[in-house]
């Protein structure tokens, strides 16, 4: 995990002096400096982030979606969306 935050800093950090070197040569902000500074959030993003989605080992959440599924009321009609406040549209 250290090696994991470690990385995303260093990430975010290379990714913003990148940047601002793009906007240093240029003189203006061009696609490619935003470019780098809209990837900055996802090495934030594996820097702060305590675990990973994909490395959780937790399962409680897998009973969860399978009650909400059965729990129905046995019905397998969808709702009138007109009774719902929806408007109908007009083609």
């Amino acid at each position: 995990m250290r090696v994991r935050v470690i990385t995303g800093w260093v990430l975010a950090v290379l990714l913003v002096g990148m940047s601002a070197k793009s906007f240093a040569d240029r003189g203006e902000l061009t696609a490619e400096a935003w470019g780098f500074l809209l990837l900055t959030p996802l090495s934030l993003a594996l820097a702060l982030s305590p675990m990973l989605p994909w490395e959780s080992t937790d399962s409680e959440g897998v009973g969860e979606w399978s009650d909400e599924e059965e729990g129905g009321e046995g019905s397998k009609e969808a709702p009138d969306p007109i009774e719902s406040g929806f408007d109908v549209p007009v083609l």
